[in-house]
């Protein structure tokens, strides 16, 4: 009985240390999420020139982090990512007229405004 208690005990000890100890790296599960258009600060664009633009999260304390990331653009078919799911990505101008590129990250979501001409 004695050792069943004791075994018990140990993965009671066990699942709560792990448990405390891994910390979501969200802190409070608060972030800032940003947008930085590396190569132009206006929104206008141009049909057929790429873009770049990067992510930047941040944790409450305003750390850096790293996280998973998705690029979408509404209308659709106003242009294309190279890749929708890193943090520095290039956006091609496929389309004129308005619309707003947004960046998602754990639930967040952030947008710039853009016009392609």
């Amino acid at each position: 009985m004695k050792k069943i208690l004791l075994l018990s005990l140990f993965i009671c000890l066990t699942v709560c240390f792990v448990a405390c100890t891994k910390r979501d790296k969200l802190t409070d599960n608060t972030m800032v999420l940003q947008i930085e258009q590396v190569d132009s600060q206006s929104g206008e664009m141009s049909v057929g020139n790429t873009y770049k633009f990067k992510a930047i999260i941040r944790n409450i304390k305003m750390e850096e982090i790293d996280e998973p990331v998705n690029w979408s653009v509404d209308p659709s078919d106003l242009g294309s990512f190279n890749s929708a799911s890193s943090k520095e990505t290039e956006f091609t101008a496929e389309t004129t007229g308005s619309g707003t590129i947004k960046l998602s990250c754990q639930g967040v979501t952030v947008s710039v405004d853009v016009t392609v001409s």
